[in-house]
């Protein structure tokens, strides 16, 4: 085996034959790395004949220690993890790589299954890989608590599966939710331009500020538009009022046409009354909408998402919602549009991504879990985060994170 360098077309080509592929890692990521100015390698082993066995796209976080820097393979190594002499290698020279590079440690975050899980989050047995985590400790990695990769995700196969089926296994509060946003509340999906993404970019923002995370900033959102062209996509999804006024007046002509085919005997009663509300709620919808229109105009954002088209997946990566629409279901219309196109177009899965508070129905993320429960699927639980020291400094500033946490208690 020989550790080396490898070209983009190389590196791409083996990636695309793995299951362990994703986004991250794919000269297209490298790319968007590129522009924030970090230094970043294209790396694998090939055998000798000179095919490729493994490889990674490893990229310098910006964080420094005593000069030294930290590196990080963003959800890699991409290679059979139960191969473990090719494991043991790549890593070796790996180390002895970044010792050149002047490394105080690396972080990998392989896209791996840790244990299957079901919707509830209950292990399945259908897979159990905890034995490769179990070597990589062997190797001199140790579990990295603090990894910013995600670790919890939420995916729906659609393999083989039509969009009409999909929506049959849907939750039926999802699937009303999304049957208003079509009949009733008539929503609208637009996809956004580089141009517009101030347009998205706003609505994360609010999101953002109301959960307290930490937003992406405009140039990120950019930066991702160019380096993944036409395999990331920016959709918003937009209440038109003029539109949804006149829907509401077509149904108060059709409630006044029940009301007027009825006849006065008391067994119609009852109808004529139900009618008769529906007919007031109607007309207090659009006063409603109405001021509206008035405050915000005509077209109101209501949410917005990015989505990522890579391989046999559609991974929905950032999203946000403005919280006085919610009750135009926003949301909802913005997956079941994505969902359809994945399934229309052959794609395998869709991946809700990132999931907290998937055992504690108290935090204040679990509605989101429950919020991607009512589409199907299942719970996604990958190896995490893991880090090894290049450097011995590396155990100096371990002590001293220690220390700070300790303080902070």
């Amino acid at each position: 085996m020989k550790f080396t360098l490898l070209k983009d077309e190389e590196f791409t080509k083996f990636v695309d034959s793995r299951p362990e592929k994703n986004f991250f890692q794919t000269t297209m990521m490298r790319d968007r790395i590129k522009k924030e100015g970090k230094e970043n390698y294209l790396v694998g082993v090939k055998d000798e004949k000179g095919k490729v066995l493994a490889a990674a796209f490893i990229a310098e976080t910006g964080h420094k220690f005593m000069n030294k820097k930290t590196f990080e393979s963003y959800k890699g190594f991409i290679l059979d993890y139960n191969n473990q002499e090719l494991l043991a290698f790549f890593t070796s020279e790996i180390k002895n790589f970044l010792k050149e590079k002047n490394a105080l440690r690396l972080i990998i975050d392989p896209y791996i299954v840790n244990v299957s899980r079901d919707m509830d989050a209950k292990e399945t047995g259908e897979v159990d890989n905890r034995k490769i985590a179990n070597y990589l400790k062997k190797l001199g990695y140790y579990y990295n608590e603090n990894g910013a990769q995600v670790k919890w995700c939420y995916c729906l196969d659609i393999n083989g599966k039509t969009s009409e089926e999909l929506f049959k296994e849907f939750r039926s509060s999802t699937r009303n939710n999304i049957n208003r946003t079509i009949t009733k509340f008539k929503l609208n999906i637009r996809d956004l331009k580089k141009n517009q993404l101030h347009e998205f970019k706003k609505v994360t923002e609010d999101t953002c500020d109301r959960r307290e995370f930490q937003d992406k900033t405009l140039q990120y959102y950019e930066d991702m538009y160019d380096a993944f062209g036409k395999d990331v996509a920016f959709k918003i999804c937009e209440l038109n009022c003029d539109e949804y006024i006149d829907n509401m007046k077509e149904e108060i002509k059709e409630f006044n046409r029940k009301i007027n085919e009825l006849s006065d005997s008391s067994s119609n009663k009852k109808k004529k009354e139900e009618y008769k509300k529906q007919l007031e709620a109607n007309e207090n919808k659009i006063k409603e909408v109405e001021e509206l229109k008035k405050e915000k105009g005509n077209i109101i954002p209501l949410s917005a998402a990015m989505f990522i088209l890579y391989g046999d997946e559609i991974v929905y990566l950032f999203s946000g919602s403005y919280e006085e629409y919610m009750k135009f279901c926003g949301q909802y219309r913005l997956q079941w549009e994505i969902i359809k196109y994945a399934a229309d177009h052959g794609y395998k899965r869709y991946n809700f991504y990132g999931i907290q508070d998937v055992f504690n129905p108290q935090g204040k993320d679990y509605g989101v879990y429950e919020f991607k429960k009512g589409f199907g699927g299942y719970v996604e639980e990958l190896l995490g985060s893991y880090i090894i020291d290049i450097d011995f400094k590396s155990k100096i500033y371990n002590l001293l994170r220690k220390i700070k946490r300790l303080i902070k208690r």
